[in-house]
């Protein structure tokens, strides 16, 4: 009788799934064990975010702080100045790139993974997770199926909601239901009409403007865009104790008078703002955890429009590129919200009410992409999978629609407020327990405090073990 081999599932190839992966591979658990991938597509490490695409979208943080491994703070400028000596720092590179950088990362570690350590990338979409006892069983869409002793859902960004007022042309070839993923990668002609104003329909709208001769109209309920990034790298001088100065907040005024406050002290002093949003990022899981549910609520509600723009912010290239694209009239922006589209005479209209408007506006567009962004409100997901762990109950959304309720190095919380010893989150899902859960700098450490978990250890990794040296990649970029 074959002997067992303790298995992880990991599920998700993109920053997430790929990051945990590489980290059990260079520290692993001392006994014999699986690690298996499930990826849909072929190339683990790129997911939505870091894929091949016609137009070059750039990263929005700098090449000089998007290190994937917390210990070596370079090895993304590293691995890029291989091919491209002349990258500094403070450049923003094309988001492929970094694609490639946690492909060869990957590829690293498992090099240097020791025998006992078998490594599995298996191309497939899971749409179940079901409980056989103490261990897991993870269902793929072919039918086929993986035993698990863990399972750690590493699935990156839910798709955007299904807005309401737009059923008429859902499956209409000219309606593209998720900017993110389908929107870069189409020739528009013609009117386009952008809903929502953040980041997705900033690379939508410049990576349409290279594409042909169109004109883009965004709208959104406050019509904010995104703010630039600085051009100055790192930390400006003397906002070491920023996050110290923001005081114990408990309340969403509170913490709105404070931001405001140490805002105003910074530019006064010739400081930058975006110092401020960095020491409350900094913060962020310890106020959001001391936030009640009712002011949660209320940030929301109220505030989570502004601290997007000022938190997702986009290179300065990019920045200017907007505003060309602004005065040109290639792109118009409104606050408002849309009531309804319908299909009619080949092209698609659109009745919209401007912001503080009483009566609707009609508008005749060629195409409608939707760039809200993801939803994490999983009680309205259409994922096999999610439907599946919340209909089983072993797992519980979040009562504020931010993604999975979570406990200790991402545990899932099922129905009955219990935490999983043996089923996992890892990436924007844990939002609702620490609200900065997007980007780079929070999720490599999540990977590697959970990775440490999973593998029994109680301490940090030395900085020197499973180090990725440009030597021993092989991608090019």
């Amino acid at each position: 009788m074959a002997q067992h081999l303790h298995t992880t599932v990991i599920i998700g190839g993109g920053f997430s799934g790929t990051v945990l992966a590489a980290n059990l591979l260079r520290r692993p658990p001392s006994r014999a064990a699986r690690i298996v991938l499930v990826e849909r597509s072929a190339e683990p490490g790129r997911g939505v975010a870091y894929a091949r695409r016609d137009y070059p979208c750039l990263l929005n943080v700098p090449v000089g702080r998007m290190s994937a491994e917390p210990d070596h703070p370079d090895a993304f400028l590293d691995f890029v100045r291989r091919w491209h000596p002349q990258v500094t720092a403070e450049d923003f590179v094309p988001r492929a790139w970094y694609g490639d950088y946690l492909r060869a990362l990957l590829v690293a570690c498992e090099r240097v993974a020791p025998p006992r350590i078998r490594f599995e990338h298996m191309q497939g979409e899971a749409v179940d997770v079901l409980r056989g006892g103490s261990n897991l069983r993870v269902v793929l869409a072919d039918g086929s199926a993986l035993h698990a002793d863990e399972v750690v859902l590493a699935c990156g960004n839910p798709p955007p909601a299904q807005l309401p007022g737009l059923e008429a042309v859902r499956g209409h070839p000219r309606y593209v239901a998720n900017g993110c993923a389908e929107g870069l990668g189409r020739h528009y002609q013609g009117t386009v009409l952008l809903i929502g104003t953040g980041l997705t329909m900033v690379d939508v709208a410049v990576a349409a403007a290279e594409h042909g001769d169109v004109v883009l109209r965004a709208i959104s309920r406050h019509g904010l865009l995104p703010s630039g990034q600085t051009t100055a790298g790192g930390h400006g001088a003397g906002t070491e104790d920023l996050p110290a100065r923001l005081g114990d907040v408990q309340t969403v005024r509170e913490l709105l008078r404070s931001a405001r406050n140490l805002a105003d002290e910074q530019q006064q002093c010739g400081g930058d703002w975006r110092d401020v949003v960095t020491a409350i990022r900094d913060r962020a899981p310890k106020i959001w955890r001391g936030l009640g549910l009712v002011e949660r609520q209320r940030f929301l509600r109220h505030l989570r429009p502004f601290w997007d723009i000022h938190r997702h912010r986009l290179p300065p290239q990019v920045h200017v590129r907007l505003a060309q694209l602004r005065e040109s009239g290639h792109l118009h922006v409104h606050a408002g919200r849309i009531v309804e589209a319908r299909p009619e005479g080949g092209r698609l209209l659109v009745s919209w009410r401007p912001r503080g408007a009483e009566s609707a506006q009609v508008l005749g567009v060629d195409w409608i992409v939707n760039c809200t962004g993801p939803d994490y409100d999983l009680r309205r997901s259409h994922c096999p999978l999610f439907q599946s762990l919340l209909r089983n109950g072993l797992a519980l959304a979040d009562e504020s629609g931010l993604g999975l309720k979570t406990a200790a190095h991402g545990a899932l919380v099922d129905s009955a407020g219990h935490a999983s010893r043996n089923l996992y989150c890892l990436g924007p899902l844990l939002r609702a327990d620490h609200w900065e859960s997007t980007a780079v700098a929070e999720l490599r450490t999540h990977a590697e405090e959970l990775a440490m978990h999973l593998a029994g250890l109680e301490t940090r990794w030395p900085s020197h073990v499973g180090r990725l040296h440009p030597a021993g990649v092989s991608a090019a970029i």
